[in-house]
């Protein structure tokens, strides 16, 4: 029996012993156990900080990248990452008919201005209303550390009092005969205060006054008194040391960091819908170019048809051509107005002076767009949009934060134990004399000290054990932040990479489809000049040519788009991988105008 006994006993040390050492090595595991750690490791350093969260990432990286290269096109049968067919390249040096007309003036009644999107980005950087709000949240931010900064401040407090007293007395000791106990007495206080980053507070503050009564024991009459009082408090457990005091600064000085990667994903953001807006107005004025001569040589083929009404043309043939001719006109009169709003959209965005006139004006699109694949690797695209996008840093930022909070309320499970310490010297002279009371505090007698100590704990400590399980809770919920944060960086990453890809395909076949329909125009141009120079029947094939005139237009505007969505696309991937704002090389520079308002410049080098 004795023996079952000590087994038993055992065996319950042995299965306690196992449970102990799972826990702790499942705590060890935890997401919250893995960030403190890495929080802890970096020594508040934020590069070193991402280098130990980004490996929590890089396993995914790599699947991302394997997968994408060895995707299988459905199309193809070949490893083309994931995209449609191949369609070959576009002819270098091949110019679209009416890019000329597009980069020169289309309206010579009115002013122009010429534009490209590296000027337009220059003008919105200075004159941008939307730029300079944007630009104001890291200065409001940064009053922040200034305010977290003023409790450490020096104080000086001054405080008067004026006491004039007549009551009634039920002892003779007060007064030594008197009903009536009088006084009169003034009072002024002043001095210095000064709390510490460790937590100490000194005051060092003086008294001088005066006091009068009626008592017969006072003496001497007509009292001066003076005082001199140094004090210190220094907590010795909870709100004790230099980095819990430190924090409010801390987390201030970080949120101006957040804030400042706030301020350049907003500006990438702005800068890209400029790059849109740009691209956008290129694209209105193709389709107008393109529209007005669709509608110019349809109105031709018309009147050639007319011409052969009696001959060969059926009226239907007549009636159809005259519908052709009007909605020509019209979508050129639409695409003009398109034209137009572009550019007003511009305006909105850029607000530069110089992009309004009273007597109206036309933008000129000096920048052509790119028709050759950016060499831009999806490896490289995924890498840098880790180590770049503003929305990662704030994440990690914010950890940085939370643990700083978390600190604090570890600090504060421990009880308030407070050393309190006071030395002063005291004068007093009669008459109201009030500088022999100031001399005699420190040339008669010595100093007087008091000291103690002031404990309180809270039984349960339930409101820090509360604060304390939030912050842990906030940091696993930051981390997991983090991941969603990094997750939603890499799709974005990855869609606009393709979407780059994608269409600098669709451009590349949207030309083989324009080049086709141009050799069935010029065909039916040579079998209309063949039929004319044979005298033979020509009015269907007219209407065949404007039929196909128009298939070629559509074409045409087809590749226009196409082209407008890949340069766009770049933009994009560059946005995607955070680096819009350094390739156009923008910074952002702190200056202190004459008003006295700082100001955040942001502008190109």
């Amino acid at each position: 029996m004795k023996q079952c006994t000590t087994l038993a006993l055992a065996l319950l040390i042995l299965v306690c012993c196992l449970a102990d050492a799972r826990a702790e090595h499942e705590e060890e595991n935890s997401d919250f156990t893995r960030v403190t750690r890495a929080v802890e490791e970096s020594k508040s350093d934020y590069d070193k900080l991402k280098e130990k969260l980004f490996q929590r990432y890089q396993d995914i990286v790599t699947r991302m990248e394997e997968a994408e290269k060895n995707y299988v096109s459905v199309f193809s049968g070949r490893k083309e990452t994931g995209l449609a067919i191949r369609t070959g390249t576009i002819p270098e040096g091949y110019t679209p008919w009416w890019q000329k007309k597009v980069n020169g003036r289309i309206n010579e009644a009115v002013p122009e201005v010429e534009t490209d999107i590296s000027s337009l980005f220059v003008k919105a950087l200075s004159s941008s209303s939307q730029i300079k709000v944007f630009s104001d949240l890291p200065l409001i931010r940064k009053t922040s550390i200034r305010e977290a900064e003023g409790p450490y401040d020096f104080r000086l407090f001054a405080e008067g009092r004026l006491t004039d007293l007549d009551e009634p007395v039920g002892d003779d000791l007060k007064t030594g005969g008197p009903l009536r106990y009088e006084e009169t007495s003034k009072n002024l206080e002043y001095g210095i205060r000064k709390k510490f980053l460790t937590g100490t507070e000194v005051e060092l503050k003086q008294n001088i006054g005066d006091m009068d009564t009626n008592s017969t024991y006072f003496n001497p009459e007509d009292q001066a008194r003076a005082g001199t009082y140094l004090t210190i408090r220094q907590p010795l457990l909870k709100r004790f040391g230099i980095r819990y005091n430190r924090a409010p600064i801390d987390l201030a000085r970080i949120d101006h960091d957040i804030a400042g990667e706030e301020l350049r994903r907003d500006v990438e953001s702005h800068l890209l819908e400029i790059s849109r807006a740009y691209w956008g107005l290129y694209l209105e004025r193709s389709l107008l170019v393109q529209k007005t001569r669709l509608a110019e040589k349809t109105r031709k083929f018309l009147e050639r048809m007319q011409e052969r009404a009696k001959v060969d043309v059926e009226p239907s043939l007549l009636a159809r051509a005259r519908s052709l001719v009007s909605s020509h006109e019209l979508a050129a009169l639409q695409a003009e107005y398109a034209m137009l709003n572009a550019q007003a959209r511009i305006r909105a965005l850029v607000n530069a002076p110089d992009l309004l006139n009273a007597s109206g004006l036309e933008m000129i699109t000096r920048q052509l767009p790119a028709d050759h694949m950016v060499d831009v690797s999806f490896d490289h695209a995924l890498q840098t949009s880790l180590d770049k996008r503003p929305e990662v840093a704030q994440a990690i930022r914010q950890i940085q934060s939370a643990y700083l909070r978390l600190e604090r309320s570890e600090n504060e499970l421990f009880p308030d134990l407070d050393l309190f310490f006071q030395t002063y010297v005291k004068g007093l002279d009669g008459d109201y004399r009030y500088g022999s009371a100031y001399d005699n505090q420190f040339d008669e007698g010595g100093p007087s000290y008091v000291a103690g100590l002031r404990f309180e704990y809270p039984l349960g400590n339930n409101g820090a054990e509360a604060r304390n399980l939030r912050k842990r809770l906030e940091i696993r919920q930051l981390l997991h932040q983090l991941d969603t944060t990094v997750e939603n960086v890499l799709l974005e990453t990855r869609v606009s990479y393709r979407e780059l890809v994608k269409n600098y395909r669709s451009m590349v076949q949207s030309y083989q489809i324009m080049k086709a329909d141009d050799e069935e125009v010029q065909a039916l141009l040579a079998r209309v000049d063949y039929l004319l120079a044979n005298n033979r029947p020509y009015g269907e094939v007219l209407y065949q040519l404007m039929d196909a005139s128009e298939r070629l237009t559509d074409s045409e505007e087809l590749f226009a788009k196409s082209e407008l969505t890949y340069n766009y696309s770049l933009y994009n991937l560059y946005r995607a991988m955070g680096i819009l704002v350094e390739t156009n090389r923008i910074e952002f520079t702190e200056e202190e105008p004459d008003h006295g308002l700082p100001v955040i410049n942001v502008r190109a080098q």
